[in-house]
């Protein structure tokens, strides 16, 4: 039994912090769990994992696992949200850019056309 602290009770369960939505997640979410767990480092059957969330008895050890992998999902949403924003920004400032470009050259363009039909209506004397 894991002793009460901030990742487990008395009984060796996770904290209510911990469950998803205060209910049992189903074979399909705890499958989608294990995955996520498993890109982080920690490789826990879905079955297993089914059982810590459902609040049986688990060891200190499982109490762990599950609760950095928790957080090192939640550290990689975060990266991937934060890369998603910056390449948002990026693009944003790259199509100012391109459009500023075109404005300038259909500016340009222009009056090299003013010029040149200036040019063509000199009548000779």
């Amino acid at each position: 039994m894991t002793p009460s602290d901030s990742w487990g009770n008395e009984r060796g369960q996770l904290s209510h912090r911990f469950q998803v939505r205060n209910q049992v997640p189903g074979r399909r979410q705890a499958r989608r769990l294990s995955k996520r767990f498993a890109r982080v480092g920690v490789n826990t059957p879905p079955e297993r994992l089914r059982l810590v969330l459902a609040g049986g008895a688990v060891g200190a050890d499982e109490v762990t696992d599950v609760a950095f992998a928790f957080i090192a999902t939640q550290l990689r949403r975060e990266q991937l949200s934060a890369k998603v924003t910056c390449l948002k920004r990026r693009c944003a400032r790259s199509l100012i850019f391109v459009g500023l470009v075109l404005v300038t050259l259909n500016f340009l363009f222009c009056m090299a056309y003013a010029l040149f039909s200036l040019t063509l209506e000199v009548s000779p004397l």
